[in-house]
């Protein structure tokens, strides 16, 4: 997987070169990076990350969510969900971590926090994002991600069916809940509702680096590969058609390439020469748009919905997959709204209008919930690249004493930095 992740950064590398009120907690910190472009791809130097632990007790889980569900043969690899638990010796708190947009169990980011948190003392349970490939075919269930309160329920769902096989193995004293980016978002609508059934209770929720708004954030990515790269429209479909020549071939054999931090600054490592802001957006924008696509083409295929393969159509395991990935890489997640995401909706609820499909999708929506809620806390950056106007001041007025704001480190760029880890600790463990 990181030899093949590698190769693929370098083949794209060569493609082209107002005050805070008073309650609010603003961190200092060692971070050394103030370009959040710069942050988001390269993460923290070396000697800034906190310890981290490869050596963890960890069972690999696949769950069967579903036990009557239809797996496409095309989709062979992803029959069963995979997740992790990284257990302690003995009662211990569970912590589970949900993944951000379009990563796995295993993404690095999560790799990172798993160890952050096992280290504190905790049992980790890892879960992939729900618009990971794996997530879309195997755990949900409408099979269309992208409305938070469907999300929230195919998350509490299989948290519920984890928990079901794990509360035999291991001894647990409390059980907290976080998750970063879209994860973040996403953990504020599962504590909600588990507010309402009550299996966890759960103590502490922590939002890290969420999107107020998803469709905000999602809007602001695909701008930054359309905004960014030579050429205009062309330039993109030169661009991507090329890219997806090596992404096909990996997808086809079910081993993903993980778009994620460890893939962007593979892509940067290989650049010849310093890069430009665009470069930098287009780099983040390129591994959105093919995450994105990962999501989409999961989606059509589960739903038979003609958007990309052709409806009644079924994909075999060796079919070539390069025509319908290069098609997806064009569809703006705008698009993907339009034509996919709302008709689904509008299935079950007719009335159901675009604006009000977007404002549901935000913290917005459940702002009443947040206000009155003290055990949820967000901790992010002022210069995290996925809120929109008005969103960062959002997160200040709703939260108050329970945001924790660092100046830089980008969209989870700092993430495993010795201050903002310690920062996560202390939230879970202090009264």
């Amino acid at each position: 997987m990181i030899a093949r992740s590698f190769f693929f950064a370098l083949f794209l590398a060569s493609l082209f070169l107002g005050m805070p009120p008073a309650q609010a907690a603003e961190k200092s910190q060692r971070y050394p990076q103030s370009d959040p472009w710069l942050s988001t791809i390269l993460g923290t130097p070396l000697d800034e990350r906190a310890p981290y632990l490869q050596d963890i007790p960890t069972r690999l889980i696949d769950l069967e969510v579903f036990p009557d569900r239809q797996v496409p043969d095309a989709f062979w690899y992803n029959d069963r969900l995979r997740s992790s638990l990284a257990y302690q010796e003995g009662k211990a708190p569970l912590i589970f971590i949900i993944a951000g947009t379009g990563a796995g169990f295993n993404s690095d980011k999560m790799l990172s926090l798993r160890s952050i948190f096992y280290q504190a003392g905790f049992h980790v349970v890892s879960i992939s994002s729900p618009t990971h490939a794996n997530f879309v075919t195997a755990a949900s269930e409408s099979r269309a991600p992208g409305i938070l309160r469907d999300d929230a329920n195919d998350l509490y769902r299989v948290m519920q069916t984890l928990w079901a096989e794990l509360k035999d193995e291991i001894e647990v004293s409390d059980f907290y809940l976080t998750g970063y980016s879209l994860g973040g978002t996403q953990a504020a609508f599962v504590s909600k509702l588990d507010d309402e059934q009550k299996t966890f209770n759960f103590s502490k929720v922590l939002m890290i680096n969420p999107a107020v708004n998803l469709f905000t954030s999602v809007s602001l990515l695909d701008s930054m590969l359309e905004d960014n790269i030579p050429g205009g429209a062309a330039g993109v479909r030169r661009f991507l058609s090329r890219a997806l020549d090596k992404f096909a071939t990996v997808y086809s054999k079910g081993d993903f390439v993980k778009f994620d931090h460890e893939f962007l600054f593979n892509i940067y490592r290989g650049l010849p020469e310093a890069p430009t802001d665009a470069n930098l957006k287009s780099l983040i924008g390129i591994s959105f748009r093919i995450s994105s696509s990962n999501m989409i083409f999961a989606a059509d295929v589960m739903r038979d919905a003609g958007f990309v393969v052709p409806k009644g159509y079924v994909l075999g395991r060796n079919d070539p997959l390069d025509a319908y990935l290069k098609t997806l890489a064009y569809i703006s997640f705008a698009t993907y709204l339009d034509d996919f995401l709302l008709p689904a909706a509008q299935e079950r609820d007719p009335a159901l209008t675009r604006q009000a499909l977007i404002n549901g999708s935000s913290l917005r929506a459940i702002s009443g919930y947040l206000d009155q809620s003290q055990k949820i806390g967000v901790m992010t950056n002022a210069d995290d690249i996925i809120l929109g106007t008005g969103d960062l001041d959002y997160l200040r007025q709703t939260f108050g004493n329970r945001a924790t704001i660092f100046p830089h480190g980008g969209h989870c760029g700092n993430i495993d930095q010795r201050d903002f880890a310690a920062a996560m600790t202390r939230y879970f463990s202090q009264p």
